[in-house]
């Protein structure tokens, strides 16, 4: 059985909400202002799950199943999803507003005072995992600073089988990390910035599938180098996509593992300039539109879309969004 609603603006397609508050707000104000409260913690939400989509758009260029009217219907998903959200006792952000409300527009109340105990022993004893992946960022974000950032032994560094995890949590972070460590390693191949930071971005799914060993290390491997009989150094094996005959399989290979960011991008710079199959991708002043199609012509990946790809992350909505937070945050 289909029930109505009982509270006005519950369904985003309603252009009638706003009369609904109002006729109520001359009934019961506090209960007015509790479904404004409402729609502002929908809109938050909303915007939540916008920029969750955004940071998956890289898995849809791929995807049968991705088209404008399949995003169509998903927006309008989200938007009655963040109002479903928001209805009932919501997700505790409208009380906070609500309260602010009253403060501003409605009568006086005395202020209560919040009960922390109960969040606070959720956080101690019952870690969600969206929390758990807090921690992890903040100690990695540790462990990067200047000041602890020393040099790791061989035996830190990620070795032995393993497999892929998200080493960063959105594509701000990933490139707020990777777009300065390769603008000297851009200008030392004479290729476009915008160029590798697409290529790593692909290679690793926004920093959401890096190579990392048994015991979560991180190889540092932006760029899917395997290691071949050339590297002496550490490796990780794991099980990647390959083309064969045009068709993708699983294969298990091993890829080579770094102990930093810097060292990934200086042997990458190194492998490119080594191997005389890539000259006609570096020192050409290549962009994102060429720089893929390139490397593809030299053998470097075997997927017949990697330079469309490429150039897609390269010139699509999501670096950009993610290069004008960086340049905004550096001022």
């Amino acid at each position: 059985m289909i029930q109505a609603n009982s509270s006005p603006g519950q369904v985003y397609t309603d252009l009638n909400a706003l009369q609904g508050i109002r006729k109520l707000g001359k009934e019961d104000q506090s209960a007015a202002l509790m479904e404004v409260a409402k729609q502002f913690e929908s809109m938050f939400v909303n915007m939540m799950l916008s920029s969750m989509r955004q940071a998956n758009d890289v898995f849809k260029e791929d995807s049968l199943f991705s088209s404008p009217e399949s995003g169509f219907y998903q927006q309008m998903y989200d938007q009655q999803l963040g109002l479903t959200l928001s209805s009932g006792q919501g997700m505790g952000l409208a009380s906070v507003i609500h309260r602010q409300l009253l403060s501003s527009y409605g009568e006086q109340q005395a202020p209560q005072a919040l009960d922390h105990s109960k969040l606070s022993d959720r956080l101690i004893n019952k870690p969600t995992p969206q929390l758990r992946q807090a921690m992890a960022d903040v100690e990695q974000i540790l462990m990067d600073t200047p000041e602890q950032a020393e040099p790791q032994a061989a035996s830190d560094v990620a070795q032995g089988e393993g497999g892929k995890g998200q080493q960063f949590a959105s594509a701000e972070a990933f490139v707020a990390a990777v777009y300065p460590a390769a603008k000297p390693v851009a200008e030392q191949l004479g290729v476009d910035v915008r160029a590798i930071v697409a290529q790593a971005a692909l290679e690793t799914g926004w920093g959401r599938h890096m190579i990392t060993d048994g015991a979560g290390r991180n190889s540092y491997n932006f760029f899917g180098i395997k290691a071949d009989q050339r590297w002496s150094g550490p490796s990780v094996e794991v099980t990647t996509h390959e083309y064969r005959d045009g068709v993708a399989v699983k294969e298990k290979a091993q890829f080579r593992a770094y102990a930093s960011l810097q060292h990934g991008l200086e042997d990458y710079a190194a492998f490119l300039q080594q191997n005389q199959r890539y000259q006609q991708a570096i020192n050409q002043g290549l962009d994102g539109n060429d720089y893929g199609h390139a490397l593809q012509r030299a053998g470097y990946a075997t997927d017949p879309a990697y330079g469309d790809k490429i150039q897609r992350i390269s010139n699509g909505d999501l670096l950009q969004q993610a290069l004008k937070s960086l340049e905004a945050d550096n001022g």
